[in-house]
């Protein structure tokens, strides 16, 4: 008797391959989009970080839309991933759920994006706002669609294979984040304007150092785990020699999410280490590059005095870099002290909270958080922000107060998965997922996403939501 396949509507089997697409084959499939994606993501990051330290004219503003566009491209590639478990039924209750969080996310967001029309002018809701981010509806959207095609992936070699390139980028964000020591390599953060010393702040292809702590963080994680756990003799490299630079430049940042982050992760590393090592002969390498790393870093930062840059870095982002931001100014009316961040932060979530009291429901759009700011005139009103540096109350002043809790839900629901999941020990990709989603829910209380950084993060909160199979 011959080999039958499926088809749909009674259609030739060729075109009908995804259907009779193996396991292996999918997640196969899987990886090589996400791999693209988050390779084209850097590399264009990379290039609009470039035309940015060339910006000569107001003209040459649409460099910002780089990196969305790139991440819009990456969301397709997620969107493919996850129509075809789809149409394979190969999704699980448990991914089941979260897509329909996410669902609840993407339908409070389009209301946004559709009352912003009528409510904001002088910007497209969709790609956003040309003297900010370009971070409208499309970047949104493309965060929610790496989530559901990360999650819908179900072999761990797969999403290994995707965690070994993103440590690669983060090995050429080390490098990238080196050479911004030198004052003539792209980088707003060699100097800062409202400092007497030179910081030499990595910023790395993120924007910011805050931003790059976030990517820090994550990619340590992953690197960290990997280095400890992956068998394989060859790839496993990868991991390891991430380890040691972007330990050194995740301190050195010295912003708020730098620090925290540096120490919650040497506390789950060196935890998972002792838990390990009863059950299983692990390589303490990766944890002694992690430590020297840290320790490095210190050693250069005390050189010149302990300090967090957290408001000097969000007004050199906002500001002199993107002029999304007003000037900051001390003598202003309403002002605060810039270098102590027990101000800022306070600042910049009040500006969210008004708008929250305006706009309670459906938000005031996406990337129009500036508009309520401001007369309509480009960095006319100082103190001015575009973004509070609170995820959550950034999804509620943007999309309305559901849409945060939506979001809230989503980050909590990602934790919960990749917590019960490394419990039952089933893989050091669940352990590694776990502690990043939960560091990340944590920290978006005082950072912000942003299109060079948080598909990362969204792929590895997808990651927490998989159910691995190794059957093809």
């Amino acid at each position: 008797m011959s080999k039958t396949h499926k088809t749909i509507f009674g259609t030739t089997e060729k075109s009908n391959f995804i259907l009779n697409m193996t396991n292996d084959q999918f997640n196969k499939t899987a990886s090589v989009m996400f791999t693209i994606g988050f390779s084209l993501i850097f590399v264009l990051s990379a290039v609009s970080e470039i035309i940015s330290n060339m910006m000569v004219s107001e003209t040459t503003y649409d460099w910002k839309i780089i990196p969305s566009i790139s991440l819009g491209i990456t969301g397709i590639l997620g969107a493919v991933v996850f129509i075809i478990a789809l149409i394979k039924q190969t999704l699980t209750k448990k991914q089941i759920i979260g897509s329909l969080t996410a669902l609840a996310l993407t339908v409070f967001m389009y209301i946004s994006y559709v009352n912003s029309i009528s409510t904001v002018q002088d910007y497209s809701g969709f790609l956003g706002f040309r003297h900010g981010r370009y971070e409208g509806l499309l970047v949104h959207l493309s965060y929610i669609f790496i989530f559901l095609g990360s999650m819908s992936m179900n072999s761990e070699k797969a999403v290994n294979t995707v965690f070994k390139v993103f440590s690669a980028i983060m090995i050429l964000e080390s490098i990238w984040s080196a050479l911004q020591f030198i004052p003539s390599f792209p980088g707003f953060y060699y100097k800062i304007p409202y400092l007497m010393v030179n910081p030499m702040l990595p910023s790395g292809t993120a924007g910011s150092p805050v931003f790059l702590a976030v990517m820090l963080s994550a990619g340590l994680i992953i690197s960290a785990f990997g280095a400890m756990h992956d068998k394989s003799s060859v790839f496993s490299v990868i991991y390891k020699l991430a380890v040691l630079p972007v330990s050194f430049f995740l301190v050195k940042t010295q912003t708020l999410a730098g620090y925290i982050s540096s120490a919650v992760i040497l506390a789950a590393v060196l935890t998972d280490y002792i838990r390990s090592k009863k059950s299983e002969k692990t390589d303490s390498t990766p944890l002694i590059l992690m430590i020297s790393g840290f320790a490095a870093a210190l050693v250069f930062i005390l050189i010149k005095g302990f300090a967090v840059y957290d408001g000097e870095v969000i007004w050199q982002d906002g500001c002199t870099r993107l002029g999304a931001f007003g000037q900051y100014s001390a003598s202003l009316e309403g002002s605060f002290d810039i270098h102590d961040i027990t101000e800022v932060y306070p600042f910049l979530w009040n500006k969210a909270a008004e708008i929250i009291k305006q706009f309670p429901v459906t938000g005031i759009g996406p990337d129009a958080f500036v508009f309520s700011q401001r007369s309509g005139i480009f960095n006319d009103v100082p103190l001015s922000v575009d973004r509070p540096y609170n995820e959550y109350l950034f999804y509620a002043a943007s999309f309305g107060i559901p849409a945060a809790v939506s979001l809230a839900a989503l980050f909590f629901y990602s934790s919960a998965n990749g917590v019960m999941s490394a419990l039952r020990k089933k893989s050091w990709i669940f352990s590694a997922s776990m502690t990043a989603a939960v560091l990340f829910t944590l920290s978006a209380l005082f950072t912000s996403g942003t299109a060079t950084v948080s598909p990362f993060i969204w792929f590895i909160l997808g990651t927490c939501c998989c159910t691995f199979s190794e059957k093809s």
